[in-house]
């Protein structure tokens, strides 16, 4: 079963006080697993594993992120 309203409601405040931010994007599987594998984001044994992926997409944005903000 899903979150309740008031347990979303709440990591949505924790998430917006720390500064983060919740994106939903639309990809092609294929091609971001061969992008997250390439980059070393990814290992190519964990290409099916939805958790392991979306792992990789926030480790890569992040460094991304940090790399042209300075912060590396």
């Amino acid at each position: 079963m899903g979150a309740s309203s008031k347990e979303r409601q709440r990591r949505y405040r924790e998430r917006r006080k720390s500064g983060l931010r919740v994106v939903r994007l639309v990809v092609d599987d294929v091609a971001l697993s061969v992008v997250l594998e390439a980059l070393n984001f990814l290992d190519p044994q964990d290409a099916d594993d939805d958790q392991a992926v979306e792992r990789g997409l926030n480790d890569m944005v992040r460094v991304l992120c940090q790399g042209l903000a300075g912060d590396a």
